[in-house]
């Protein structure tokens, strides 16, 4: 009986390696089994794929989806998976480009991945990931954080940690010679190149964020989180879901309404940075008006100043005298060199 058992797991993993365009047929499947040091006549192993095909149908949300061509002449193969490869690709590319997973935990990452996927397409989808490519941090820690705050949230347990800088010798430093926070954890949030912690910090009574590459000496108490609610009120996913768009880059600020004149050749970045829920109204030959709601903080300054003379603030006055006074500063810190 183990002996059964163990042959239709090994069937199964001999189909997961085909796909429509590389089948196996039941004598072939035979030969394979032999590697793996178990003898099968192609009747059982027939028998075998029926049962899988079986499983299938009956839990249509479980299972492998197995086809066999006509007459079973070319052989089997599975036809379905947990992911397209198209849709690992895009995994596989998201696991490389996240900074803060060093290159050994993403490349562990990756080939995982790609076992998800047959044996022909596993080729494709490493020949077409130019792994080298991209930046990554030698932090262990920061995969080890992001599971211990997946298990605090779960259990609702408060956490504590130290927070590092790094000083002038680029020498990484405890903040507050060596003051430990007491976070109570909420969300965790991926924003550009960084992981954060999204929490409240148990002395007062509003939310604060932490990159967790920052955080060092971590440790999950046994004090029960203080609730959401109490923070920030009802609906409290929807309200740290607010505070990240507003203190994640944009840096805080109340929600405003910029009109902006453009150039035809900054469609592409308005949308990029506000969304496609923007409208342009032609002002001129070249030059178009958009309204925009945003954030007001650094973090529309610093886009603004990044395209400077493509994009003119047109109001509210606020906004255009702010981003004068930045440009001054800039202008002074050149001239008074």
């Amino acid at each position: 009986m183990e002996k059964t058992k163990m042959k239709l797991l090994r069937v199964l993993d001999i189909l997961k390696d085909t796909d429509e365009n590389h089948p196996l047929t039941a004598n072939e499947i035979c030969e394979k089994l032999q590697s793996y040091g178990i003898e099968a006549e192609r009747k059982s192993v027939c028998r075998d794929i029926n049962t899988l095909i079986e499983y299938y149908n009956n839990e249509s949300d479980y299972g492998y989806e197995i086809e066999k061509y006509d007459d079973n002449r070319k052989g089997y193969y599975m036809c379905s998976r947990s992911f397209e490869d198209w849709e690992l690709k895009i995994l596989i590319d998201a696991v490389w480009q996240a900074r803060f997973l060093t290159e050994k935990k993403s490349e562990s990452l990756a080939k995982r991945l790609r076992l998800l996927a047959s044996s022909e397409s596993r080729k494709v989808l490493q020949n077409v990931t130019p792994v080298k490519s991209y930046v990554k941090t030698n932090k262990l820690k920061v995969a080890e954080h992001i599971d211990m705050l997946l298990i605090a949230i779960r259990k609702g347990r408060k956490v504590r940690f130290q927070y590092e800088y790094t000083d002038t010798n680029l020498e990484r430093q405890v903040r507050f010679d060596g003051k430990e926070y007491l976070v109570n954890p909420y969300s965790l949030k991926w924003r550009g190149d960084r992981y954060y912690l999204i929490g409240n910090y148990d002395k007062y009574d509003n939310l604060s964020f932490y990159r967790l590459d920052r955080i060092v000496n971590f440790s999950i108490t046994d004090m029960p989180v203080k609730p959401a609610k109490e923070v920030v009120g009802d609906n409290p996913s929807s309200k740290i879901e607010e505070y990240v768009a507003k203190s994640l880059y944009n840096f805080g600020g109340e929600k405003i309404h910029v009109v902006l004149r453009v150039k035809p050749n900054m469609v592409d970045e308005l949308i990029d940075y506000f969304g496609e829920n923007i409208e342009f109204k032609q002002n001129g030959s070249d030059e178009y008006d958009v309204r925009v709601a945003v954030n007001e903080g650094d973090g529309l300054y610093f886009w603004l100043l990044q395209y400077g003379e493509n994009v003119k603030v047109v109001s509210p006055v606020q906004v255009r005298e702010e981003l004068l006074k930045r440009v001054r500063r800039i202008k002074d810190l050149y001239e008074n060199d």
